[in-house]
């Protein structure tokens, strides 16, 4: 089972405290009684002869104390200054202290500490009057146990029956109705259920009720939380079949023969559409920045001389490649790159329109400006640091996806398109200061 927190809060007498040892024993968790904590603390003011409500005296001795718990057979220890007073603070005295020292900011700022840094530890569940609203926020499930100060004047007056103690259930009942009023109108931390607790009122439940009805819904959070959790199907286009010989080849290419180290590849891993972007250098660039975003079958910008031999246009057009005219705008083929982001894809173009030997930016064709514009989809910028060569590794850099939707929104014109071209060559600026050489920043 995964970690989780249990927070149990509610008013004296509730049941809080046998309910999660039972728990606790059946899910295999230490139980964390923070009450016992404050009783700890109350117990020490009371033999030091200080006052409890006297807001100095507690934040002085909450400067010094020493509380610590310890678990044994899977029950709680109480220690005070390394001193075991587990069977020492269960007396209404020592209740009320407990509730008067509690509300010393110092002392409730010591005791939370304490129980965040326990309860980070392993899963545990823990019961008190503040766990779900400020000791443990973000708990896998928060319940508030509660019923009748009736009801939990006799629990508690039964309990101490049965230990051999002295009892007049007035004068619990009393106590009870005292310390509800004082815990629920503190001023720090007051008693209440948090937001999104379950609250449980236990007067008319059997134990076994109750724990059945916890253990209920900490199952249900519990399989929520998986659920949330698991990472959600990413969706995979389904390749052609000389796509996926292209990736084979790809793949032993840029291992083996032309070696080439990816950086970033969590940025290649965005959700389509999207332009692919990357600085030209080889014949074999496009395979580079296209093979390690595995998810979609990249549609590519390709000279249309590449298509006149019979054979070839075949495999281009397997290959799903969007033929262009080198020279002058192509209106053709920039509505069919418009069409693909349209429908989903990732569309590859390499902005300087032919290669360079450096790897910084040259002229960039305009028609990539206004295909971002209008496509007005995310860009993601691939950086090759060098030429391909035999056996000598070189890198490539997936940079941070970036947007041109603010230039968008002022239209598809000229201006804005050289903008956008402004806006790609920085980019590769940067990413050339960062991954590249001087020399090819200076060029």
């Amino acid at each position: 089972m995964k970690h989780f927190t249990i927070a149990i809060d509610g008013p004296g007498g509730a049941g809080k405290s046998t309910v999660a040892d039972h728990l606790a024993k059946q899910l295999g968790v230490p139980h964390l009684d923070t009450g016992a904590m404050y009783r700890a603390f109350g117990f020490q003011a009371l033999e030091e002869g200080l006052t409890a409500r006297d807001a100095q005296q507690m934040a002085e001795l909450a400067g010094r104390v020493r509380i610590g718990v310890r678990f044994e057979g899977g029950k709680q220890r109480t220690l005070l200054n390394d001193r075991d007073v587990t069977d020492l603070i269960r007396t209404p005295e020592i209740s009320m202290a407990a509730s008067d020292c509690g509300t010393v900011g110092e002392v409730r700022r010591l005791m939370v500490a304490m129980q965040q840094k326990i309860a980070s530890e392993h899963s545990m569940i823990l019961d008190g009057r503040d766990i779900g609203t400020r000791v443990l926020p973000n708990a896998t499930l928060k319940v508030f146990l509660t019923a009748s100060p009736q009801v939990r004047a006799k629990r508690r007056y039964d309990e101490m029956i049965a230990k051999g103690q002295a009892a007049d259930y007035d004068a619990v009942l009393a106590d009870v109705i005292v310390r509800d009023r004082q815990d629920s109108t503190r001023e720090i931390d007051p008693l209440a259920p948090a937001e999104d607790a379950v609250t449980l009122d236990t007067s008319d439940m059997t134990q076994t009720q109750v724990e059945e009805a916890v253990l209920g819904l900490l199952y249900r959070k519990l399989a929520d939380a998986e659920a949330r959790e698991k990472p959600p199907v990413k969706k995979r286009e389904r390749f052609t079949f000389f796509y996926r010989v292209a990736m084979v080849f790809s793949a032993f290419m840029f291992r083996c023969v032309l070696p080439v180290r990816y950086h970033g590849l969590e940025n290649a891993d965005m959700d389509a559409p999207y332009i692919l972007i990357g600085n030209h250098q080889h014949m074999l660039d496009p395979f580079l920045i296209g093979w390690k975003c595995k998810r979609y079958q990249i549609r590519y910008l390709g000279k249309r001389e590449l298509i006149r031999n019979p054979l070839m246009r075949a495999i281009h057009k397997n290959l799903l490649m969007i033929p262009v005219e080198r020279h002058g705008a192509d209106i053709g083929a920039v509505r069919a790159c418009l069409k693909t982001l349209k429908e989903g894809h990732v569309l590859s173009i390499f902005p300087e329109g032919t290669r360079y030997k450096t790897t910084m930016m040259e002229e960039l064709e305009s028609g990539v400006g206004m295909i971002a514009l209008l496509g007005n989809v995310p860009l993601l910028p691939a950086y090759v640091t060098a030429k391909l060569k035999l056996f000598k590794p070189v890198d490539c850099y997936y940079g941070e996806p970036f947007t041109v939707s603010d230039i968008a929104k002022e239209g598809a014109n000229r201006e804005n398109c050289d903008e956008v071209l402004a806006r790609i060559t920085a980019q590769y600026r940067a990413m050339a200061l960062a991954y590249g050489s001087e020399k090819a920043v200076a060029k």
